[in-house]
């Protein structure tokens, strides 16, 4: 049987398949998009964590580098100033010389020959050693001592002093402007909230070492010499966060794959300054921010469309679409049709019921032809054989009509118990009534039987012209089969 409104339903289809599919696709981008957040968020509050660690190391370093730089001064086991070499003409060091460094120890560059910094450069030489036993390589890189004065710098890897001259050094030239004054030593020492203390790091520099902008973690190195609550400092430990660095620290929160479109930066919440980790920061006006600091605070976001365009499970999701959409307004499309035929199909003989006649009025210029057809003597045949052998003869009578038409166009309807009209698409009366003709022929020429008995099968039909009321049309092709029976009746009186 022909779909009834197919291209209505294919419509209905298509619009309710795009909203379901949009709607599905947006769920699943809204729950795989929250999904990978709740998994960054995780990431960066390890990155956090990694960075605050630092610091902390940074803090105990500094204590345990004080501690031991009282001792050795207070028992004058400094060594002297006779390690001191002329550097550059105008400066001194220890293991100074760029072209004969010593991997094994730091660098000590100072203005002149200074006993502090000998005995600094003694204490710092024992806790590098110390650290690196205990923890090998994690406390060398980026790791220096400046004098609260800036006299003298002290680096744990001695390949960090090779780029160093006082000449062209802002910390050396003005230390004021990179170091914050310290607190009291045991306000600091006691205080538990890291971001606090971590206040104290600097602002972003460019830094000289590595060539990229960096911020440094700071930590004092106080005087303890003195019998009073000590606020004075011997210097200052700094740890570099380079750029460069702070990415490899973030590569490493994520398991080494940072998701495609996340947007990461590092902001200064004083100066507004900031570090981009990622390629990108533009969009992060409505950026997610986990502080490390009253200072610093990593902003991110990972934006939707983004996350659609490159991340595989957003992808999948765009890529998934047209495959859902086209399924779903297949089946829907399929679902309207069978129901329609349910409908405004007759389920005895398959044909069109009167409903199809609502349908059928709003297209009326495409059947300008219409035939009537009603059985010969059906009533005789329910009375005598059963209503069974009826139905099974409305059958064949209807199969026989719907083989004669054109299966995608033509309309048969059964209006009435052993009535149908049949609805020719765009076919001129002339044609029309040669169908009729070979309709009534093949239906004659069934062999139909009931209990064993052969039953003639005949119809009587009229054909009408299409004239402005179908309802008036089918009257008419009425009119004209009604003469046909007359016909038939006198025919056969006459015998």
């Amino acid at each position: 049987m022909k779909n009834v409104q197919d291209a209505l339903r294919k419509r209905q289809a298509l619009l309710i398949s795009a909203a379901i599919t949009l709607l599905c696709v947006s769920l699943y981008v809204v729950f795989a998009h929250q999904k990978r957040m709740a998994e960054v968020n995780e990431r960066m509050s390890v990155l956090v964590t990694q960075m605050i660690s630092v610091f902390n190391d940074n803090e105990m370093i500094a204590d345990a580098t004080g501690v031991r730089f009282q001792q050795i001064r207070g028992t004058r086991e400094c060594g002297g100033l006779s390690a001191f070499t002329p550097r550059d003409g105008e400066n001194w060091a220890i293991n100074g010389d760029s072209h004969q460094l010593n991997p094994a120890s730091g660098t000590l560059v100072s203005r002149n020959q200074d006993l502090n910094a000998s005995c600094m450069f003694a204490a710092a030489e024992f806790i590098r050693h110390k650290i690196n036993a205990i923890n090998p390589g994690r406390f060398d890189a980026h790791r220096y001592i400046i004098a609260h004065d800036a006299s003298w710098f002290y680096w744990f890897d001695a390949r960090d002093s090779i780029p160093f001259h006082f000449s062209d050094s802002k910390m050396a030239s003005d230390p004021s402007a990179f170091f914050k004054p310290p607190e009291s030593f045991y306000d600091r020492l006691l205080q538990k909230d890291v971001s606090k203390r971590a206040e104290s790091s600097s602002d972003i520099y460019l830094d000289r070492i590595t060539g990229e902008k960096a911020y440094s973690v700071i930590s004092y190195i106080y005087d303890l010499s003195g019998a009073g609550v000590s606020d004075r400092i011997v210097g200052y430990l700094l740890y570099d966060h380079s750029l460069s660095e702070i990415r490899a620290a973030m590569l490493e929160s994520f398991g080494g794959q940072l998701p495609p479109a996340l947007m990461v930066e590092l902001i200064n919440a004083h100066t507004k300054s900031s570090l981009c980790l990622t390629k990108t920061c533009f969009w992060l006006s409505e950026a997610l921010t986990r502080p490390m600091s009253d200072k610093y605070q990593f902003r991110y976001a990972l934006p939707v469309y983004l996350f659609v365009l490159n991340d595989p499970q957003g992808r999948a999701a765009v890529l998934l679409a047209p495959f859902i959409f086209l399924l779903m307004a297949h089946m829907l499309r399929r679902r309207f049709n069978q129901n329609d035929i349910r409908h405004y199909t007759d389920p005895l003989t398959r044909c069109f019921t009167r409903k199809i006649l609502e349908i059928v009025r709003e297209r009326i210029n495409a059947y300008p032809v219409v035939i009537l057809m009603d059985c010969n003597k059906f009533k005789s045949i329910n009375d005598t054989w059963g209503h069974g052998a009826g139905d099974r003869a409305l059958q064949v009578i209807a199969q026989r009509m719907m083989s004669n038409v054109r299966d995608e166009n033509d309309l048969v309807i059964r209006t009435g118990g052993d009535e149908f009209v049949i609805l020719l698409h765009l076919t001129d009366f002339d044609t029309a009534r040669r169908i009729a003709e070979r309709v009534a022929q093949d239906i004659a020429a069934q062999d139909f039987k009931a209990s064993g008995h052969a039953l003639p099968l005949s119809v009587s039909w009229g054909v009408a012209q299409f004239r402005d009321d179908l309802d008036a049309t089918i009257q008419q092709a009425d009119a004209d089969m009604y003469r046909m029976k007359q016909a038939r009746q006198d025919a056969t009186t006459i015998r």
